[in-house]
């Protein structure tokens, strides 16, 4: 199985590398996935005084494949975006009350466009998957009404 691992699940595994079990018993030939964005924001919450920490946490992300970021993606995360507010979908640990965050849109739309099964440790993504099945169907109806 192949699975895309989105930032709050590597920020589990760096603080404690015991969460890395959970993706040991997925089986040995599962297959792990970031792209740079959550290579990034992964990095980024490293105390700045860590240097060993911050090594080895490169490191670890290293060994996973990271996933390029394309301008389909990119588009598709824009059209998924505007179809979660025309639904009044949000997520609930947005402080800003804004609907849907653009860069948890961005790394599920990076999952859906890998055919990757998206792992996170944010339930509350799971509300994105109902929503895209939805949004999907209608973008491939013939005379459907697609938001631009």
């Amino acid at each position: 199985m192949k699975y895309f691992l989105d930032t709050s699940l590597i920020i589990d595994i760096l603080r404690d590398r015991r969460h890395i079990e959970k993706l040991l018993a997925l089986g040995e030939d599962s297959k792990f996935f970031i792209n740079r964005l959550v290579y990034l924001e992964s990095l980024r919450t490293i105390d700045l005084e860590k240097a060993k920490v911050f090594r080895d946490s490169k490191a670890l992300l290293e060994n996973f494949t990271i996933l390029d970021m394309n301008q389909e993606i990119y588009e598709q995360a824009v059209q998924f975006s505007r179809y979660c507010r025309s639904k009044g979908l949000s997520l609930k640990y947005n402080k800003n009350k804004e609907n849907c965050t653009a860069i948890d849109l961005l790394h599920f739309i990076t999952a859906q466009y890998y055919q990757l099964q998206l792992l996170s440790s944010d339930r509350d993504l799971e509300k994105l998957q109902t929503t895209y099945i939805d949004w999907n169907h209608e973008q491939q109806q013939p005379n459907s009404h697609k938001s631009r």
